[in-house]
């Protein structure tokens, strides 16, 4: 079994070897969109994985979805990569929430004066 600790939710879940990324983020009760059903056509499902030195190299999919940067800065499919050991993972911030949470951070700044 492997911990998977799923940021920025913070919540950690224990999985096997072998299952895919987002399993164990559904499993952490955490939302990664998957627009295609965890077929590698969409490229939703996108996550950092904080360690690669565990991963499988990036399947074919992948490398198709991603850039070379973002595979070299961690990201991987979560309907692509699995799990391989313990790992912390990241999830994009949803837009409308960064949206809000902006708007949010800038009415607290005008309340101070800032």
């Amino acid at each position: 079994m492997s911990k998977v600790k799923v940021l920025p939710h913070d919540k950690t879940v224990d999985v096997r070897d072998g299952v895919l990324f987002l399993a164990a983020v559904r499993a952490a009760k955490a939302v990664l969109p998957s627009k295609c059903g965890g077929n590698g056509a969409c490229g939703t499902c996108k996550l950092q994985v904080e360690s690669t030195k565990q991963l499988d190299p990036p399947t074919k999919t992948e490398s198709r979805m991603l850039s070379a940067r973002q595979i070299q800065d961690g990201y991987r499919l979560g309907c692509q990569a699995k799990v391989r050991g313990d790992a912390v993972v990241t999830l994009p911030e949803d837009p409308l929430r960064r949206v809000i949470r902006m708007q949010l951070e800038a009415a607290r700044r005008e309340e101070r004066g800032e």
